[in-house]
């Protein structure tokens, strides 16, 4: 791996690693532009915790409506299953996201060894 080709706002070289067959790491390559616009755009729009707030509130609202009888237990049942997996979504979600920044810097720190030796 080596360095971005690309400058950082007050003009140092960026230290960012590049992969294999680019010359810009992930956040100055040109191909990924709009992906950083969106993940940007996302990012924004949304608090961290926030779909957790947002499915706690879900759940005690569905929990109110089924012991009120507005909601039938089985359907209930469904949605709690459906909050279920997606809650393991996030989750899986979340371990991703730790793995890809994990790897990441295990790689600058093998890369600032090799410079160093």
């Amino acid at each position: 791996m080596s360095e971005c080709g690309a400058f950082t706002r007050d003009g140092r070289p960026c230290k960012g690693l590049v992969r294999q067959g680019s010359d810009y790491c992930p956040a100055h390559d040109p191909a990924r532009q709009e992906a950083r616009r969106l993940a940007a755009s996302k990012a924004a729009r949304t608090k961290p915790g926030g779909e957790i707030k947002a499915l706690k509130e879900r759940m005690r609202k569905l929990a109110d409506d089924v012991l009120a009888g507005h909601v039938e237990p089985k359907a209930g049942a469904v949605v709690a299953q459906i909050v279920g997996a997606y809650t393991r979504l996030l989750e899986l979600e979340r371990k991703f996201k730790e793995h890809e920044e994990f790897e990441a810097r295990i790689a600058a720190l093998e890369e600032r060894v090799r410079r160093a030796k």
